[in-house]
């Protein structure tokens, strides 16, 4: 028998099969990058996305594994602040994830939708507790960034040096302050940005760390809320409609608390009953070394004790780089701007001006003073502010670089025309809002209108009523509502004490509410902490969070 032949062209052809079917067949990248690589692309992915790839292969499962035991920054939100962290988590599956993550320094997005206040045996929940054991499993830890105000609290008790990151805004905020709503503040709390809407609060201690502090609707329950007030580093202070305590004088340690930050720029009191005059001795006292020289935005508003001479002090000791005043109706009048006149100042950087300011809150809210008063707000009852055309000529000459100007309820103010002077014109006016100056001739208006080279915006709101008939032979200004006439206002009404001018203004004006209508220039408040938080993220990223 010969040999064999060996047939050779049937295992070509599987060859060539097989050689197709792989070609046919899509190539798997992932599987062929390096452990490194893969490292390096989870860096630009949510957590969320990254924990799901364990599952796709062994490959990208000992990634990830890789990559969690060195990652030292974790956002649970993938940079939204505002949204709540993915569902489903329990006190297991937490602290699994975070034992997953020995070397993590910095944990951002720890927003939970709830949270348990306590474990329940047999149960697995979200509690406090289990919170609590995961992060402290980690013991490279240095902040966390929350939202919520029991789990912060309990940080501070037991994680005294973790650092709270970015800004803490509580998100159940509400008026009337909801009862559960309350959070103790440590000595020295490692934090330094802290919003507080609708919280009860025993008091505000010594944070040498704080940078912004903001109160909304906040009740300060202790007698003396501010005796160990201290906050050397603080940069905006915000304190509105908080229900504290009633004697002004519990408000002496929070001014001269404020005067000693150095590097204080932002400055809002709405509703803050402190004496009348503190302000005026503390400036005294603190403007050579420093104290509110830095500011750049005042903002009183029905503050029910304060003087001119309050407000006349701060700006003149922040003239140099203040940007914003907004004044409350009882402060609004001829004499503030003819002291300021007679200093012979200079604002070489001021722009905006809100002459009549009430905030938006008292605006809307449908509430009377004395149901506001059965919440613990201060008792205020604010009138009409009364500037004259005298008062905005000296404004004019005072605020000669102003580009933005808002009135509101002015109703002793006739002619604008009279405002402008041949030397001193508003050039860079470019934005005008008037709202219930209904006094207002239409015919000086137009001519103020021509005189503005830069105005590119007018916002006028219940402007120009017609006065009722006989109403200019007896002299009433026309819809303000007052009976008396307009020839009796006069530049001395401003060296009145505020009282005097509360009194004349309610036996004239006994029905002037304002709580129903909207303020034109109010800014949203949910825009305003998503454009602050935005920018205080990207300044604590530049100085390592930390």
């Amino acid at each position: 028998m010969g040999p064999r032949r060996k047939n050779v062209k049937p295992c070509s052809m599987n060859r060539e099969g097989s050689e197709s079917t792989k070609a046919d067949e899509p190539k798997d990248y992932m599987n062929q990058l390096s452990h490194e690589v893969l490292c390096h692309i989870f860096r630009y992915l949510p957590l969320q996305d990254i924990m799901c790839m364990e599952c796709l292969s062994r490959k990208l499962k000992e990634a990830v594994t890789l990559y969690l035991r060195v990652v030292k920054v974790v956002d649970l939100c993938a940079g939204r602040w505002w949204e709540y962290m993915p569902t489903g988590f329990t006190d297991s599956s937490f602290l699994t994830l975070l034992r997953k993550m020995p070397d993590i320094e910095q944990l951002y997005g720890l927003h939970p939708r709830y949270l348990e206040r306590r474990r329940v045996r047999g149960h697995e929940a979200f509690s406090i507790p289990g919170v609590l054991e995961a992060l402290q499993a980690c013991p490279n830890l240095l902040g966390v960034e929350t939202s919520h105000l029991e789990l912060v609290e309990a940080i501070w008790t037991y994680m005294p040096q973790v650092h709270i990151l970015g800004k803490f805004r509580n998100r159940n905020g509400a008026f009337p302050i909801p009862p559960e709503n309350k959070l103790k503040i440590p000595i020295g709390a490692k934090i330094q940005t802290l919003h507080l809407v609708g919280v009860n609060v025993p008091e505000i201690p010594c944070i040498p760390m704080l940078r912004h502090l903001y109160l909304k609707w906040v009740r300060l329950t202790k007698p003396q809320p501010f005796k160990d007030f201290l906050c050397i580093s603080l940069r905006a202070f915000v304190m509105r409609n908080c229900a504290g305590p009633t004697n002004s004088l519990k408000y002496v340690p929070l001014v001269t608390g404020l005067a000693s930050a150095r590097n204080l720029e932002h400055l809002e009191l709405v509703r803050v009953p402190f004496l009348g005059g503190l302000i005026q001795h503390v400036v005294e006292d603190s403007w050579r070394s420093g104290g509110f020289r830095n500011l750049h935005t005042i903002v009183l508003g029905a503050c029910k004790n304060a003087l001119e001479v309050d407000l006349g002090y701060l700006i003149i000791t922040a003239a140099r780089r203040l940007h914003e005043v907004r004044i409350q109706p009882s402060l609004t009048k001829d004499g503030v701007f003819s002291a300021l006149k007679m200093a012979e100042l200079e604002f070489p950087q001021f722009e905006t001006l809100h002459l009549g300011y009430v905030d938006e809150f008292l605006l809307q809210c449908k509430m009377t003073n004395g149901d506001l008063v059965k919440y613990g707000l201060a008792d205020v009852v604010e009138n009409p502010g009364i500037i004259t055309d005298i008062g905005m000529k000296a404004v004019n000459e005072v605020f000669s670089c102003i580009k933005y100007l808002v009135i509101y309820n002015c109703p002793h103010l006739h002619n604008p025309n009279n405002w402008i002077t041949d030397h001193s014109r508003w050039t860079r006016l470019v934005d005008l809002t008037l709202v219930r100056c209904h006094a207002i001739k239409l015919d000086s208006f137009s001519q103020f209108i021509e005189l503005l080279p830069s105005l590119e915006f007018i916002s006028l709101d219940q402007m120009f009523r017609e006065p009722p008939k006989g109403c200019a032979r007896v002299g009433l200004s026309a819809g303000t509502g007052i009976g008396v006439s307009s020839a009796l206002v006069s530049n001395q009404n401003s060296n009145n004490d505020n009282d005097n001018n509360n009194n004349h203004q309610n036996n004239n004006n006994p029905n002037i509410h304002h709580n129903n209508h909207q303020h034109p220039n109010d800014q949203n408040e949910e825009n305003e902490l998503r454009q602050d938080g935005q920018a205080e993220e990207q300044q604590i990223a530049a100085e390592g969070n930390l």
